[in-house]
Protein backbone atom coordinates (compact mmCIF):
# COMPACT_ATOMS: atom_id res chain seq x y z
CA UNK A 1 0.00 0.00 0.00
CA UNK A 2 1.31 3.44 -0.87
CA UNK A 3 0.85 6.27 1.63
CA UNK A 4 -0.26 9.80 0.86
CA UNK A 5 3.39 10.90 0.78
CA UNK A 6 4.10 8.46 -2.06
CA UNK A 7 6.16 5.97 -0.04
CA UNK A 8 5.51 2.26 -0.51
CA UNK A 9 6.20 -0.46 2.05
CA UNK A 10 8.17 -3.55 1.04
CA UNK A 11 5.94 -6.41 -0.15
CA UNK A 12 6.82 -8.66 2.80
CA UNK A 13 6.02 -6.00 5.37
CA UNK A 14 2.74 -5.83 7.17
CA UNK A 15 1.14 -2.45 7.71
CA UNK A 16 -0.98 -1.16 10.57
CA UNK A 17 -3.73 1.03 9.08
CA UNK A 18 -5.27 3.37 11.65
CA UNK A 19 -8.33 5.58 11.04
CA UNK A 20 -7.72 8.92 12.75
CA UNK A 21 -11.07 10.53 13.49
CA UNK A 22 -9.78 14.02 14.26
CA UNK A 23 -7.84 14.53 11.02
CA UNK A 24 -9.95 12.50 8.54
CA UNK A 25 -6.98 10.31 7.64
CA UNK A 26 -5.95 6.67 7.45
CA UNK A 27 -2.44 6.62 8.96
CA UNK A 28 -0.06 3.84 7.92
CA UNK A 29 2.69 2.36 10.12
CA UNK A 30 5.14 -0.48 9.58
CA UNK A 31 3.82 -3.12 11.98
CA UNK A 32 7.17 -4.40 13.24
CA UNK A 33 8.98 -1.07 13.62
CA UNK A 34 6.33 1.64 13.96
CA UNK A 35 7.85 3.63 11.10
CA UNK A 36 5.34 6.12 9.72
CA UNK A 37 4.76 5.14 6.09
CA UNK A 38 2.24 7.74 5.07
CA UNK A 39 -1.40 8.70 5.27
CA UNK A 40 -4.46 8.58 3.05
CA UNK A 41 -7.35 11.11 3.17
CA UNK A 42 -10.55 9.09 3.65
CA UNK A 43 -13.36 11.50 4.50
CA UNK A 44 -15.01 12.87 7.62
CA UNK A 45 -14.72 11.14 11.02
CA UNK A 46 -13.17 7.76 10.15
CA UNK A 47 -13.66 5.33 13.04
CA UNK A 48 -13.28 1.68 12.03
CA UNK A 49 -11.52 -0.20 9.27
CA UNK A 50 -11.71 -3.70 7.84
CA UNK A 51 -10.04 -5.64 5.04
CA UNK A 52 -11.97 -7.18 2.18
CA UNK A 53 -10.78 -8.56 -1.18
CA UNK A 54 -7.31 -7.11 -0.62
CA UNK A 55 -8.57 -3.62 0.12
CA UNK A 56 -8.79 -1.63 3.33
CA UNK A 57 -12.30 -0.24 3.82
CA UNK A 58 -12.89 2.63 6.23
CA UNK A 59 -16.15 3.69 7.87
CA UNK A 60 -16.45 7.47 7.82
CA UNK A 61 -19.25 8.50 10.16
CA UNK A 62 -19.45 12.04 8.82
CA UNK A 63 -20.15 10.88 5.26
CA UNK A 64 -22.79 9.12 3.22
CA UNK A 65 -20.12 6.77 1.94
CA UNK A 66 -17.31 4.42 2.94
CA UNK A 67 -13.79 4.65 1.59
CA UNK A 68 -11.89 1.74 0.02
CA UNK A 69 -8.10 1.92 -0.32
CA UNK A 70 -6.37 -0.65 -2.54
CA UNK A 71 -2.74 -1.79 -2.06
CA UNK A 72 -1.46 0.84 -4.52
CA UNK A 73 -3.09 3.62 -2.51
CA UNK A 74 -5.95 4.26 -4.95
CA UNK A 75 -9.02 5.57 -3.12
CA UNK A 76 -12.61 4.72 -4.07
CA UNK A 77 -15.66 6.21 -2.38
CA UNK A 78 -18.63 3.85 -2.15
CA UNK A 79 -21.90 5.71 -1.64
CA UNK A 80 -24.17 4.39 1.11
CA UNK A 81 -26.91 6.97 0.49
CA UNK A 82 -27.40 7.45 4.24
CA UNK A 83 -25.28 9.11 6.88
CA UNK A 84 -23.12 7.63 9.61
CA UNK A 85 -21.28 4.46 8.51
CA UNK A 86 -19.68 2.99 11.62
CA UNK A 87 -19.27 -0.82 11.80
CA UNK A 88 -18.66 -3.65 9.33
CA UNK A 89 -19.57 -7.30 8.93
CA UNK A 90 -19.10 -9.74 6.05
CA UNK A 91 -21.90 -12.16 5.16
CA UNK A 92 -22.64 -14.10 1.97
CA UNK A 93 -19.59 -12.53 0.38
CA UNK A 94 -21.01 -9.03 0.82
CA UNK A 95 -19.92 -6.21 3.11
CA UNK A 96 -22.59 -4.89 5.49
CA UNK A 97 -22.16 -1.42 6.97
CA UNK A 98 -24.27 -0.06 9.82
CA UNK A 99 -25.27 3.57 9.16
CA UNK A 100 -26.20 5.02 12.52
CA UNK A 101 -27.75 8.26 11.28
CA UNK A 102 -29.66 6.61 8.45
CA UNK A 103 -31.35 3.75 10.35
CA UNK A 104 -30.16 1.30 7.71
CA UNK A 105 -27.50 -1.20 6.77
CA UNK A 106 -25.71 -0.54 3.50
CA UNK A 107 -24.78 -3.66 1.51
CA UNK A 108 -21.65 -3.31 -0.61
CA UNK A 109 -20.22 -5.62 -3.27
CA UNK A 110 -16.55 -5.71 -2.23
CA UNK A 111 -15.40 -6.78 -5.71
CA UNK A 112 -17.05 -4.01 -7.73
CA UNK A 113 -17.17 -1.51 -4.85
CA UNK A 114 -20.80 -0.68 -5.52
CA UNK A 115 -23.85 -0.34 -3.29
CA UNK A 116 -26.15 -3.28 -4.02
CA UNK A 117 -28.85 -2.76 -1.40
CA UNK A 118 -29.94 -1.06 1.81
CA UNK A 119 -31.80 -2.79 4.62
CA UNK A 120 -34.00 -0.71 6.92
CA UNK A 121 -33.41 -1.57 10.59
CA UNK A 122 -34.08 -0.08 14.02
CA UNK A 123 -33.03 3.47 14.74
CA UNK A 124 -29.33 4.15 15.28
CA UNK A 125 -27.85 0.78 14.35
CA UNK A 126 -24.40 0.20 15.76
CA UNK A 127 -22.51 -3.08 16.09
CA UNK A 128 -23.12 -6.08 13.84
CA UNK A 129 -22.66 -9.81 14.33
CA UNK A 130 -23.03 -12.74 11.93
CA UNK A 131 -24.05 -16.29 12.82
CA UNK A 132 -21.84 -19.10 11.55
CA UNK A 133 -22.67 -19.90 7.96
CA UNK A 134 -23.52 -16.28 7.29
CA UNK A 135 -27.26 -16.76 6.71
CA UNK A 136 -28.28 -14.34 9.45
CA UNK A 137 -26.91 -11.01 10.56
CA UNK A 138 -27.75 -9.24 13.83
CA UNK A 139 -27.82 -5.45 14.22
CA UNK A 140 -28.23 -3.67 17.55
CA UNK A 141 -30.48 -0.59 17.69
CA UNK A 142 -29.42 1.96 20.26
CA UNK A 143 -32.67 3.93 20.13
CA UNK A 144 -35.29 1.18 19.77
CA UNK A 145 -33.76 -1.36 22.15
CA UNK A 146 -33.93 -4.30 19.77
CA UNK A 147 -31.63 -6.62 17.88
CA UNK A 148 -32.75 -6.67 14.25
CA UNK A 149 -32.40 -9.98 12.42
CA UNK A 150 -31.49 -9.84 8.72
CA UNK A 151 -31.67 -12.71 6.25
CA UNK A 152 -28.51 -12.20 4.20
CA UNK A 153 -29.80 -14.28 1.29
CA UNK A 154 -32.78 -12.04 0.64
CA UNK A 155 -31.25 -8.97 2.32
CA UNK A 156 -34.44 -8.51 4.31
CA UNK A 157 -35.14 -7.75 7.95
CA UNK A 158 -37.08 -10.81 9.13
CA UNK A 159 -37.63 -9.87 12.76
CA UNK A 160 -36.52 -7.99 15.85
CA UNK A 161 -35.51 -9.36 19.23
CA UNK A 162 -36.73 -7.16 22.07
CA UNK A 163 -33.90 -6.57 24.56
CA UNK A 164 -36.23 -5.18 27.25
CA UNK A 165 -38.03 -1.98 28.27
CA UNK A 166 -36.04 1.21 27.55
CA UNK A 167 -33.03 -0.83 26.42
CA UNK A 168 -30.17 0.80 24.53
CA UNK A 169 -28.52 -2.01 22.59
CA UNK A 170 -24.83 -1.37 22.20
CA UNK A 171 -22.62 -4.43 21.71
CA UNK A 172 -23.89 -7.51 19.84
CA UNK A 173 -22.01 -10.82 19.53
CA UNK A 174 -22.55 -14.43 18.49
CA UNK A 175 -20.87 -17.39 20.19
CA UNK A 176 -18.09 -19.05 18.21
CA UNK A 177 -20.29 -22.09 17.54
CA UNK A 178 -23.00 -19.80 16.16
CA UNK A 179 -25.75 -21.17 18.38
CA UNK A 180 -26.28 -18.31 20.81
CA UNK A 181 -26.37 -14.55 20.43
CA UNK A 182 -25.85 -11.85 23.05
CA UNK A 183 -26.65 -8.14 23.31
CA UNK A 184 -25.60 -5.48 25.80
CA UNK A 185 -28.23 -3.08 27.15
CA UNK A 186 -26.08 -0.06 27.98
CA UNK A 187 -28.85 1.91 29.67
CA UNK A 188 -30.03 -0.95 31.87
CA UNK A 189 -26.55 -2.39 32.61
CA UNK A 190 -27.68 -5.83 31.42
CA UNK A 191 -26.74 -8.53 28.97
CA UNK A 192 -29.31 -10.74 27.26
CA UNK A 193 -28.89 -14.08 25.48
CA UNK A 194 -30.98 -15.12 22.47
CA UNK A 195 -31.27 -18.08 20.14
CA UNK A 196 -29.79 -17.64 16.67
CA UNK A 197 -31.93 -20.25 14.89
CA UNK A 198 -35.62 -20.94 14.40
CA UNK A 199 -38.46 -18.46 14.16
CA UNK A 200 -37.96 -14.80 14.96
CA UNK A 201 -40.66 -12.44 16.17
CA UNK A 202 -41.81 -10.18 13.37
CA UNK A 203 -42.14 -7.08 15.51
CA UNK A 204 -40.21 -5.54 18.38
CA UNK A 205 -43.09 -5.92 20.83
CA UNK A 206 -42.49 -9.65 21.23
CA UNK A 207 -39.78 -11.13 23.43
CA UNK A 208 -39.07 -13.67 20.71
CA UNK A 209 -36.07 -15.91 21.26
CA UNK A 210 -34.60 -14.22 24.38
CA UNK A 211 -33.45 -17.01 26.71
CA UNK A 212 -31.68 -15.33 29.64
CA UNK A 213 -30.50 -12.02 31.04
CA UNK A 214 -28.07 -10.87 33.71
CA UNK A 215 -26.91 -7.68 35.40
CA UNK A 216 -23.44 -6.31 34.59
CA UNK A 217 -21.31 -3.33 35.64
CA UNK A 218 -22.42 0.23 34.96
CA UNK A 219 -22.09 1.71 31.47
CA UNK A 220 -21.35 -1.50 29.53
CA UNK A 221 -20.41 -0.82 25.94
CA UNK A 222 -19.19 -4.01 24.32
CA UNK A 223 -18.89 -7.74 24.99
CA UNK A 224 -16.87 -10.78 23.94
CA UNK A 225 -18.44 -14.20 23.34
CA UNK A 226 -16.58 -17.49 22.86
CA UNK A 227 -18.05 -20.98 22.58
CA UNK A 228 -18.72 -21.23 26.31
CA UNK A 229 -17.99 -17.88 27.93
CA UNK A 230 -19.22 -14.30 27.76
CA UNK A 231 -17.30 -11.26 29.05
CA UNK A 232 -18.87 -7.82 29.61
CA UNK A 233 -16.73 -4.86 30.75
CA UNK A 234 -18.54 -2.32 32.94
CA UNK A 235 -16.82 0.99 32.27
CA UNK A 236 -18.57 2.84 35.08
CA UNK A 237 -17.71 0.33 37.82
CA UNK A 238 -14.26 -0.85 36.76
CA UNK A 239 -15.29 -4.52 36.61
CA UNK A 240 -15.57 -7.28 34.02
CA UNK A 241 -18.37 -9.82 34.44
CA UNK A 242 -17.70 -13.35 33.22
CA UNK A 243 -20.60 -15.72 32.45
CA UNK A 244 -21.11 -19.16 31.01
CA UNK A 245 -23.07 -19.44 27.76
CA UNK A 246 -26.40 -19.47 29.68
CA UNK A 247 -25.44 -16.23 31.49
CA UNK A 248 -24.82 -17.92 34.81
CA UNK A 249 -22.24 -15.78 36.62
CA UNK A 250 -18.77 -17.33 36.75
CA UNK A 251 -16.66 -14.45 38.10
CA UNK A 252 -16.50 -10.70 38.60
CA UNK A 253 -13.02 -9.39 37.78
CA UNK A 254 -12.29 -6.19 39.72
CA UNK A 255 -9.55 -3.60 40.05
CA UNK A 256 -9.82 -1.85 36.70
CA UNK A 257 -10.36 1.85 36.09
CA UNK A 258 -12.40 1.99 32.87
CA UNK A 259 -12.32 -1.40 31.16
CA UNK A 260 -13.37 -1.20 27.53
CA UNK A 261 -12.43 -4.52 25.91
CA UNK A 262 -11.25 -8.06 26.62
CA UNK A 263 -8.82 -10.08 24.49
CA UNK A 264 -7.68 -13.68 24.48
CA UNK A 265 -3.95 -13.62 23.78
CA UNK A 266 -2.40 -17.08 23.37
CA UNK A 267 -4.74 -18.61 25.94
CA UNK A 268 -4.70 -15.77 28.49
CA UNK A 269 -7.37 -13.10 28.96
CA UNK A 270 -6.28 -9.43 28.98
CA UNK A 271 -8.27 -6.25 29.62
CA UNK A 272 -7.77 -2.93 27.85
CA UNK A 273 -8.30 -0.07 30.31
CA UNK A 274 -9.22 3.38 28.94
CA UNK A 275 -8.58 4.94 32.35
CA UNK A 276 -5.12 3.51 33.06
CA UNK A 277 -1.89 3.22 31.08
CA UNK A 278 -1.71 -0.55 31.19
CA UNK A 279 -3.02 -3.91 30.08
CA UNK A 280 -3.94 -6.31 32.88
CA UNK A 281 -4.79 -9.99 32.76
CA UNK A 282 -7.44 -11.75 34.80
CA UNK A 283 -4.56 -13.49 36.57
CA UNK A 284 -3.16 -10.14 37.75
CA UNK A 285 -0.26 -9.73 35.31
CA UNK A 286 0.30 -6.09 34.30
CA UNK A 287 1.92 -4.60 31.20
CA UNK A 288 2.53 -0.86 31.30
CA UNK A 289 1.64 1.14 28.18
CA UNK A 290 2.62 4.70 27.19
CA UNK A 291 -0.93 6.00 27.74
CA UNK A 292 -4.44 4.66 28.29
CA UNK A 293 -5.87 2.87 25.25
CA UNK A 294 -9.38 3.10 23.86
CA UNK A 295 -9.16 0.49 21.08
CA UNK A 296 -6.82 -2.46 20.54
CA UNK A 297 -6.34 -4.95 17.70
CA UNK A 298 -4.67 -8.39 17.86
CA UNK A 299 -2.04 -8.37 15.14
CA UNK A 300 -1.19 -12.02 14.53
CA UNK A 301 -2.32 -15.60 14.69
CA UNK A 302 -2.91 -17.93 17.60
CA UNK A 303 0.67 -17.75 18.90
CA UNK A 304 1.16 -14.00 18.53
CA UNK A 305 1.02 -12.14 21.85
CA UNK A 306 0.93 -8.61 20.48
CA UNK A 307 -1.79 -5.96 20.38
CA UNK A 308 -1.86 -2.69 18.45
CA UNK A 309 -3.23 -0.09 20.88
CA UNK A 310 -4.78 3.24 19.85
CA UNK A 311 -4.25 5.93 22.49
CA UNK A 312 -7.22 7.99 21.36
CA UNK A 313 -6.81 11.01 23.65
CA UNK A 314 -3.01 11.13 23.31
CA UNK A 315 -2.67 10.93 19.50
CA UNK A 316 -0.35 7.94 19.66
CA UNK A 317 -0.33 4.33 18.55
CA UNK A 318 1.64 1.50 20.18
CA UNK A 319 2.48 -2.12 19.53
CA UNK A 320 2.45 -3.97 22.86
CA UNK A 321 3.71 -7.48 23.57
CA UNK A 322 2.06 -8.89 26.70
CA UNK A 323 5.30 -10.71 27.54
CA UNK A 324 7.92 -8.04 26.91
CA UNK A 325 5.96 -4.77 27.05
CA UNK A 326 5.78 -1.92 24.54
CA UNK A 327 7.57 -2.73 21.28
CA UNK A 328 7.16 0.74 19.80
CA UNK A 329 5.10 3.92 20.13
CA UNK A 330 4.51 6.45 17.37
CA UNK A 331 2.76 9.78 17.10
CA UNK A 332 -0.36 9.71 14.94
CA UNK A 333 -2.86 12.16 13.52
CA UNK A 334 -5.62 13.20 15.92
CA UNK A 335 -7.83 10.62 17.64
CA UNK A 336 -6.59 7.24 16.33
CA UNK A 337 -9.34 4.64 16.51
CA UNK A 338 -10.07 1.10 15.28
CA UNK A 339 -7.03 -0.18 13.36
CA UNK A 340 -6.53 -3.14 11.04
CA UNK A 341 -3.44 -5.04 9.88
CA UNK A 342 -2.98 -5.25 6.09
Amino acid sequence: MTGGDGRTDAPADRVLAVPCEGDDLLALFALDTGERLGEVPVGSHPVHATTCRGRTVVATMGERSVTAVDPSGEVTRVETGVLGPSHFAVANGELYVSCSAGDALAVVDPETLTLVDRVAVGAEPHELAVASGGERLYSGSRREGVVDVVDTGSRERIGAIDAGPDARVQGVAVSSDGERGYAVDQRGARVVAFETGGDVAGDAASAGPVRAEAAVGADPYDLVATGNRVFVPGRGDGVVHEFDRELELTAVHEGFSRPVDVFEVAGDWWVLDAGAARLRSFDGAVVETPAPGLVATPVGGAGDRRLAVSHYDDDRVSLVDVDSGTVWTAESPAYPFGSVVV
